[in-house]
């Protein structure tokens, strides 16, 4: 039985030297389930869906609600964003941690080329993917296996949502864990392929019990 670790409260994650948080929902879970996403005892998550609620009995989190409540610890000064970083967003982030802001932008990539990509963090370096998962996740594991020293964020779109950049999903919404139809409204197609497959991957493993985890309380 696998173990994985959790937070319910986002500054929780500063009792780890080392970690990747990623965000426990839909997507995760059929990914993981797949066997796409795959990682050490670094790896930490926080409940975000409907569907981890299945695993953790805990509050749902929605990503712009953890960035809005993350406080970096005095000794970090350096924050890196991996992926898309907008001029709205960035300001935010500048405005609320008030340390030094280095965006890397990387091309449109595959699962594939992200094996490619060599990225070096400091140690007073914290740094946030803004892909999708499990792109974000894939990019966490290759970073970790670069660099001694890592604390990895994977927040998706949940940056841009917390920075206003894009609209926050109406509460009737959100006090049901039903974000996602919310997120339908942009880049529909892509969005909807990937919550079929992800849907019927995550049932699948549930109905023939191979969705063998087990969650611990960091």
């Amino acid at each position: 039985m696998k173990t994985i670790r959790y937070i319910d409260k986002p500054n929780n994650i500063f009792k780890k030297e080392k970690f990747i948080l990623s965000a426990l929902n839909l997507a995760f879970l059929s990914y993981y389930f797949d066997k796409k996403i795959e990682f050490s005892h670094n790896l930490v998550v926080w409940p975000d869906g409907i569907f981890s609620k299945l695993f953790i009995v805990s509050k749902k989190i929605p990503g712009s609600q953890l960035i809005n409540q993350l406080k970096l610890k005095n000794s970090i000064n350096e924050l890196i964003v991996v992926g898309n970083l907008g001029k709205i967003s960035k300001n935010y982030l500048k405005k609320k941690f008030k340390i030094k802001i280095i965006h890397i932008k990387i091309p449109l990539i595959d699962e594939k080329s992200i094996q490619n990509l060599s990225i070096r963090l400091k140690k007073k370096s914290i740094c946030l993917i803004t892909l999708p998962t499990p792109k974000q996740e894939l990019l966490a594991q290759k970073i970790s296996e670069q660099n001694k020293f890592f604390k990895i964020i994977c927040i998706g779109g949940g940056l841009d949502i917390a920075s206003g950049f894009i609209q926050e999903c109406p509460k009737f919404l959100k006090s049901m864990g039903l974000e996602f139809i919310w997120r339908l409204r942009t880049d529909t197609f892509r969005r909807i392929l990937r919550l079929i497959k992800t849907f019927i991957n995550f049932n699948f493993k549930i109905i023939f019990k191979s969705a063998n985890l087990k969650f611990k309380k960091l």
